[in-house]
């Protein structure tokens, strides 16, 4: 209190300076019409545009809220596709009977934050906060709503490890979407905004601006999910093309993702690894 009462008498000709100038102005708006109207103009404008500012911040905030939902609806929405596709293939064999569960589907969505990444190597990584708890399992697909992401490499009780695109270690089936000739995906450990497809034969007419996609020739990717576009096309070599691709995902603002699990893939690597005498 004594503290209060010496910072008043130091500053008390500041301090009654202030005040008159508030009385004096206070009096200039209350009995002067254009005053008092150019001060409410100026008030409503300041106060409207505080308003603005408040709101453009609270709707940034409700990004990330909004984001997961949107996620969470497209997961949803992939998972009755993959049910709806069944459907029509029992439809065609005449056995409509058959109860259709989740199991029945190829391909199964689920979805993911990611929690860490590292996009300044060669041997990139991401990891996502769900793991063998919630049923993720080593070589599932990770895509997001722009594109393909990589592929699960690791799991523990709640994370998993994903190689993505930008990996120089990881290959990936890829084909052209208009001609279906496919080759092998791999990046080249430079700009991660292309990557390269190789292995595509001489003749092939490659464009710039054809769509790459999964060519599904695998037990990890669905058929068909987008990987990018043709940037340029190289004719050096003499058997194969070296295509510049690039991503349809920007590694350095993905947020939310969706793990793809082939819930057929053991089925079909059992039958592949048969041996016949």
């Amino acid at each position: 209190m004594k503290e209060i009462i010496k910072l008043i008498l130091k500053y008390h000709f500041t301090i009654i300076f202030i005040l008159l100038e508030a009385l004096s102005f206070s009096l200039i708006v209350l009995h002067n019409n254009y005053q008092r109207t150019v001060f409410s103009g100026y008030t409503t404008s300041f106060f409207s545009t505080i308003s603005a500012v408040v709101t453009e911040i609270d709707d940034y905030l409700y990004l990330k809220v909004a984001n997961e939902k949107l996620v969470a609806e497209n997961t949803n929405l992939r998972n009755q596709i993959e049910k709806l596709k069944v459907i029509c293939e029992l439809a065609q064999a005449d056995t409509l009977w058959k109860k259709i569960d989740s199991t029945d589907a190829a391909y199964v969505f689920k979805t993911a934050d990611i929690v860490n990444a590292g996009f300044n190597k060669t041997k990139n990584y991401i990891t996502i906060d769900k793991g063998s708890d919630d049923g993720i399992q080593p070589e599932m697909a990770v895509c997001s709503s722009e594109g393909v992401i990589g592929v699960v490499e690791r799991v523990s009780k709640h994370y998993a490890k994903v190689l993505p695109l930008i990996n120089t270690n990881l290959r990936v089936s890829a084909k052209i979407q208009k001609n279906g000739y496919y080759g092998s995906l791999q990046w080249d450990g430079n700009d991660y905004r292309y990557s390269y497809l190789n292995d595509i034969p001489f003749h092939v007419n490659a464009m710039v601006g054809d769509t790459i996609v999964t060519s599904g020739f695998s037990t990890i990717f669905p058929e068909g999910r987008l990987i990018g576009f043709v940037e340029s096309v190289n004719k050096e070599t003499a058997n194969f093309l070296s295509i510049k691709v690039k991503l349809a995902t920007d590694f350095k603002r993905i947020l939310d993702v969706y793990v793809i699990a082939h819930t057929k893939r053991q089925e079909q690597r059992q039958l592949e690894n048969e041996s016949y005498e």
